[in-house]
């Protein structure tokens, strides 16, 4: 009898024994594992951000691959894998590719052959020829997609580009019109200026004149809400309307004069010394990463005009938006230039290169 206890407790203090080693093993294991998801979860986040950044400088300098490859390199050596502040996550051109002319790939490592790997801890305990040190990869892959759709606009809506086949300035019935081939566009139009006027009742859709118009889109069936002082807040203010290209906005009935000059000289004097630079086609001396006077603006159809609902609404359809910076005034003429700007909202698959544009992960 005394001898069966003391095997049961021989074969308990075994059984404890082996079960402290498997706790011990396990604990050991998920402390590295989790050393390892966690550096491959930062290098995706490096991959990532650093894909967008590429994307987004290889749009803005019109397709060189240099400067995208630097913007991506850049953004990827601001990250960090496992938080160890000797290793930020480098990546050197042949780390970033390009499979075609409108996606940028990024590969994020941290291996023993680029002389960063991710130092462990305890697996060396479990197999003593493993010398504690992880090797992960990551990888991501960006475009860039025109906006469609988007808030913070400016309250105004002038005429895209046509053939003006008779130079009058004034679309006639007849003349040849497509957003992709005659409107303005990219890259041919980025830093050409334009001197905007106010047009009031006149229907006739005119070069270089704009109507202002209410907000929001009254074919959604949002609010539209109208008045100087709403108008006057919505240039100097971003406000929260999303418009779509293909969108109905009602031209504004009121004199807008003066409330057009005062919001533009409310927004100039929030950026005073920001200027256009013709050189580096940026913005430069600006108080602000991004300079207020950056607007996003609606251009519609000439060939539709000046639309009127059964409501008796006069409306203009918004055919594209566009960027712009405000350079001056001079009462309701606002002079602007036109240029690319990246900008949330709902990207358009189906449109040509545009002036607000989104860098998104694809793969």
């Amino acid at each position: 009898m005394i001898s069966n206890i003391n095997n049961n407790r021989g074969a308990s203090m075994i059984m404890v024994a082996v079960a402290i080693v498997m706790i011990f093993a396990f604990s050991v294991l998920a402390i590295d594992v989790s050393l390892i998801l966690l550096a491959k979860t930062q290098l995706q986040n490096a991959a990532d951000a650093a894909a967008i950044a590429g994307a987004t400088g290889y749009y803005l300098s019109a397709g060189n691959q240099e400067i995208a490859a630097q913007d991506a390199i850049a953004v990827a050596g601001m990250n960090y894998a496992v938080q160890d502040s000797m290793q930020h996550v480098i990546i050197d051109e042949g780390d970033v590719t390009f499979p075609d002319e409108n996606r940028i790939t990024v590969y994020t490592n941290r291996t023993k052959a680029t002389k960063d790997p991710v130092r462990l801890y305890f697996l060396k305990i479990l197999d003593p020829l493993f010398d504690n040190l992880g090797e992960m990869r990551a990888r991501a892959t960006a475009r860039v997609y025109p906006i469609g759709g988007t808030d913070c606009l400016k309250p105004w809506c002038f005429p895209d580009q046509w053939d003006d086949a008779d130079i009058d300035s004034t679309y006639d019935v007849g003349e040849y019109y497509d957003p992709d081939i005659t409107g303005y566009k990219v890259p041919d139009d980025v830093g050409v200026q334009i001197t905007l006027k106010l047009r009031n009742a006149n229907k006739s859709p005119r070069t270089g004149w704009y109507y202002a118009v209410d907000f929001g889109a009254i074919n959604t069936g949002d609010p539209v809400i109208t008045g100087a002082d709403a108008y006057r807040q919505w240039i100097a203010e971003c406000e929260p309307f999303n418009i779509s290209v293909g969108d109905y906005l009602q031209i504004e009935p009121g004199n807008m004069v003066g409330p057009t000059a005062q919001g533009v000289g409310d927004l100039i004097a929030l950026d005073p010394t920001a200027e256009w630079d013709p050189v580096t086609g940026t913005i430069i001396n600006s108080a602000y990463p991004t300079s207020p006077r950056i607007i996003k603006v609606c251009a519609f159809d000439p060939s539709l005009g000046v639309q009127t609902d059964s409501n008796g609404r006069d409306y203009l359809v918004v055919v594209k938006i566009i960027a712009a910076f405000i350079e001056n005034h001079n009462g309701s003429d606002v002079t602007a230039r036109f240029i690319k700007r990246a900008s949330d909202g709902e990207i358009c698959e189906d449109c040509e290169d545009g002036f607000l544009f989104k860098s998104v992960l694809v793969e």
